[in-house]
């Protein structure tokens, strides 16, 4: 890997390995907020919140996944390149505990879904306020609130306007 902007990456969940390859930028959501991760980033572990990944890779499209969760790791001094090559460079990592490739994603179902879990949103109270407000937090409000960012983010990855609900 002789381009010093490309870095490797890795998305893995608990089922499969979902891309692992060469990378210009990863861009995601954090508890922190919005990043982009670039060729030589600072080392870094972190959350990463519900929402979509996106991997612009060198000669392809660009890869969106909707992601529920998980963690990022950002190494340096990784070994890459194949035989013959005795170069290092960055390597992104995402274990992501549930995700979902864009093209592979039901949007149907999803719209379903998204309206399944605003109405449960709806039916417990939460239309003004959220899980973690006032005297105790609500488990079940916060699991329907978790599933609404969830569909979002599965319609907002496979491109889909319907994610504004």
């Amino acid at each position: 890997m002789a381009d010093d902007s490309l870095f490797q990456v890795q998305l893995v969940t608990p089922e499969r390995i979902l891309l692992e390859g060469t990378a210009a930028e990863v861009v995601l959501r954090t508890a922190e907020g919005d990043v982009t991760f670039l060729a030589n980033h600072t080392p870094l572990v972190g959350s990463v919140e519900a929402g979509v990944v996106r991997v612009v890779r060198p000669d392809e499209d660009d890869l969106r996944v909707a992601v529920h969760g998980g963690f990022v790791q950002v190494e340096q001094g990784v070994a890459i390149g194949g035989e013959g090559e005795a170069a290092t460079g960055s390597r992104v990592t995402l274990l992501l505990g549930v995700a979902e490739l864009a093209a592979e994603i039901d949007v149907e179902a999803a719209r379903a879904d998204l309206e399944a879990a605003e109405a449960k949103v709806a039916e417990l109270g939460g239309g003004g306020r959220t899980a973690g407000e006032g005297d105790e937090a609500d488990p079940a409000l916060a699991a329907a609130e978790a599933d609404v960012r969830w569909a979002q983010a599965r319609l907002e990855a496979a491109d889909v306007a319907a994610a504004a609900g």
